[in-house]
């Protein structure tokens, strides 16, 4: 048998979070190995600016160098024509292996394989794919939905995408609902495109509905595709809604799809994938090298993961119910009363403020601070532009500082920064106007 290498962490997943876990991780000083499945071909997707913003950071060169055309999207709902979002579209094969490559630029092992063995043996993990062998104290997991483990799940749904040549020479993105579901459809403007039906799966004594009949349903499309030819077959992936029920348990960390997979209407998976990841190395660090936080890692993780559930599943509930024409078919009833009638976007003035001690993130571990909640902010706000808010408030409060200048130097941050901090805690009537 292969003698195992020893690294610090194993990251399973080689997609924007596995990425991003990745360089973080070894960033922070950790010795990382990330394996990675070979990919079969993906279809084009629509990045949010946040996401574009993210790949400004330095070490995303081959990443940035990968993104296509800046395009408005689309969007045929409830009868109406809008191309309020702009979005930058991506064929996915090749933005993965910018990554990847951006990943082993820094030293990093990338290896290509899939794993064939994953076994947690005496606190460390023992890994095995392509002929290496590993073993790791510690495991981030980011193989999507197809990770092991249970999970919460909302509407089931499926996505079957196909790759078209000929499609007129438009950079664009494209949405539009039919009875059944929704379309989406990208191109980058070289004449070749990508379409995906979003439906809900075929029932045992069912039969898949063709994609052709698919086609038909949504007009749209004709506009889309006008002249072209499918060029590669249908595939078929899990697009429901859904998240790990243990998203960090000892020695391991889910992040991206394998902690929670959203809705694809959102058009956040990329964006919330790579906030997960971020999200995640203050957890890890914490966990390695001051175990006696790990109750403060875990609390911190489990609630992120639980909080972005319901705010993006309540999202997607609200724009689904703003199609009206098709509310009684099954897929759209499914969506229009799930997961519950709760806002997905409370009002500031929802509560009254109030100060609790939870876990943040500071100097990159989690920690126990006290914080600002708010109906808005049920996990807290710690810091506004770097200062610390609840410090703020009691300083002023009590008479300690009588001018953003003087707070500027008692908390050394810029006048500009003080002063929207202060702005934050005026906002909520907490400091009078």
């Amino acid at each position: 048998m292969t003698r195992p290498d020893r690294v610090d962490i194993l990251v399973a997943g080689g997609g924007p979070a596995g990425c991003a876990a990745a360089l973080a991780l070894a960033r922070a000083g950790f010795e990382v190995v990330l394996v990675t499945a070979p990919r079969r071909p993906l279809v084009a997707e629509g990045l949010s600016a946040r996401v574009v913003r993210f790949f400004e950071q330095p070490g995303y060169e081959r990443t940035r160098a990968s993104l296509g055309p800046r395009v408005r999207r689309e969007a045929s709902w409830n009868g109406r024509v809008t191309s309020a979002n702009v979005e930058w579209v991506v064929e996915r094969e090749a933005f993965d292996r910018a990554l990847l490559d951006d990943v082993a630029a820094i030293g990093i092992r990338v290896a290509i394989a899939s794993l064939r063995e994953l076994r947690r043996i005496d606190g460390a993990w023992h890994a095995q794919a392509g002929g290496q062998a590993w073993r790791a104290g510690f495991l981030v997991e980011a193989r999507g939905r197809r990770a092991p483990g249970r999970r919460r799940h909302g509407p089931a749904a499926v996505a079957l995408a196909q790759s078209w040549s000929g499609v007129p020479p438009r950079a664009c993105t494209a949405v539009a609902p039919f009875d059944g579901g929704f379309a989406w459809f990208a191109s980058e403007g070289h004449g070749r495109g990508s379409l995906q039906f979003i439906v809900a799966p075929p029932g045992r004594a069912e039969r898949a509905t063709p994609l052709a009949a698919l086609l038909a349903s949504v007009p749209p499309a004709r506009t889309w595709l006008e002249g072209a030819s499918p060029c590669s077959p249908v595939t078929v992936r899990h697009a429901g809604t859904s998240r790990s029920q243990t998203p960090l348990e000892p020695g391991r960390i889910r992040i991206g799809d394998a902690a929670l997979a959203l809705d694809p209407l959102s058009g956040h998976g990329v964006f919330e994938s790579l906030a997960s990841a971020t999200a995640a190395v203050p957890v890890v660090t914490t966990l390695v090298r001051r175990p006696a936080d790990a109750a403060l890692a875990q609390a911190f993780y489990e609630e992120r993961v639980e909080r972005a559930f319901l705010r993006f599943a309540r999202t997607a509930r609200d724009f689904y119910r703003l199609e009206e024409r098709w509310q009684e078919a099954p897929f759209w009833r499914a969506r229009r009363d799930w997961p519950d009638d709760l806002p997905a976007h409370p009002a500031p003035s929802a509560d009254a403020p109030q100060i609790r001690t939870k876990p943040v993130i500071e100097d990159g571990f989690v920690v126990a601070r006290e914080v600002m909640v708010t109906a808005d902010h049920p996990r807290g706000v710690f810091m506004v532009d770097g200062v610390p808010l609840v410090p703020l408030l009691r300083a002023v409060q009590a008479g300690e500082i009588a001018s953003t200048e003087a707070a500027s130097r008692c908390f050394d941050r810029p006048p500009q920064q003080v002063e929207t901090a202060l702005a934050w805690l005026r906002y909520r009537g907490l400091l009078d106007s």
